[in-house]
Parts: C-alpha cells; structure tokens; sequence
C-alpha cells in the first residue's frame, strides 16, 4: 500500500511538469510566430456588402467586399489583377477559385436554426452541384504577385454570387521566403510543393449578410 501511494504521488507531479512545460513551448511558439494568438495564421475579415463595378457582363453589381489578413510574422505573397477604375483606391484585384463544397455523406442531424440555413434535417446530404452551375473565379494565367507583410491586410472584392450553400471560395497563397543562394542540382528522390490556400464559404459571413447574400 506504500509503494502504490508513493508511485501515485511521484508520477502525477511529473505529468503536471510535463504538461506544463509542453503547453508553455506551445505558448512561446505561438507568439513567435502569430500577430495576434487568437486568430489564425492567415484569415478573411469581413468589410460590407455593396454595389460595385462587375467585372464581367455575367456578374451582377452587388458585391462582397473582404480584408485578407496576414497574422503571421512571415509575409505572404498572393497573386493579383487590376480592378475598375472606380473601384475604392486600396482595392487589390485578388485572385481566387470558386469550389463547389465537398459531398457530405450519411446520417446528419442539424438543429432547427441549422435546418433553416441547409434545408436538411436527418438526411443524406448531397452536392449535386453541376459545373456549369458554378460561378468562375478570377484566376487568370498573367497575374501579379502582392506582397502582404506581418500584422497587414488587402481589400478586395467579389461578386455575391461566389458564396453559396454550394460553393465556396478558395485563396491561394505562399510565404514569401529568402530565395537560395546558387543553383544545386535536383535530387530525384525529392518532390512534392506545399500548396495553402484560405477557404471562405458563406457560413463565414456575419448572420445578417448570410440571410441577405442568400435573397440575391
């Protein structure tokens, strides 16, 4: 009965030391490399809704106009075209694609609010999404490369019909990091680019500007 009791007294001590110092390393790399540690490293910050030039006789004239932020302590590069003359004058013509939402399969349950928001309620949800219905984006194969540094943000704009209950947006983007010094040979056995980009769908919209982007 000793021994048990001193093993109990001496292992829960070292576990709390473990956890401890785990979530302080955490903490510090947090800060090390976040602006602000309660938002992610990259994110969309909603602006306003309103009329705006199209881009395109397809378009219609209202549009959702965003901020993407970049909250890390490592600048990003996204890729960028003109805007309209009568665009807002920080506005940068940010290129994105628009993704049909991935098929959810099986048995799922919603609350009352959440069926008013998809229409389902202990249903199998699926996209039935076809590709001519989708909205095209404004990734063009010429575009510019916009540099966004620690703690700084861009204003851009799109039509509000590239959020839908089946569709989403999808932003690519890449750190911008010191290129190397010379020119090694590639080594075969090596491949493979990291590709990031940041998802906006129309969920991530204030409530208000969900209900009023779905009457469009």
């Amino acid at each position: 009965m000793t021994k048990t009791h001193f093993l109990t007294v001496l292992i829960v001590p070292m576990v709390c030391v473990v956890s401890t110092t785990l979530l302080a390393q955490s903490t510090k790399t947090n800060k090390g490399f976040l602006v602000d540690v309660n938002r992610p490293f990259v994110y969309v910050k909603f602006d306003h809704i309103g009329p705006g030039a199209p881009r395109s006789v397809d378009e219609p004239n209202s549009r959702i106009w965003l901020r993407l932020t970049n909250n890390c302590r490592i600048p990003i590069l996204v890729r960028a075209n003109g805007v309209p003359d009568e665009s807002p004058k920080d506005e940068v013509g940010l290129e994105y694609e628009v993704v049909p939402n991935p098929t959810m399969r099986g048995m799922v349950s919603f609350s009352p609010s959440d069926k008013d928001q998809t229409g389902l309620s202990g249903e199998t949800q699926k996209s039935e999404t076809k590709a001519d219905e989708i909205p095209r984006g404004y990734m063009e194969e010429v575009a510019s490369l916009v540099t966004i540094g620690p703690g700084e943000e861009v204003l851009f704009s799109m039509p509000i019909n590239h959020l839908s209950k089946r569709w989403h947006v999808e932003i690519p983007f890449e750190f911008e990091l010191p290129k190397p010094k010379g020119k090694g040979l590639r080594d075969p056995v090596n491949g493979g680019i990291p590709v990031m980009v940041v998802q906006y769908s129309l969920w991530d919209l204030p409530p208000e500007s969900q209900a009023e982007t779905r009457m469009k």
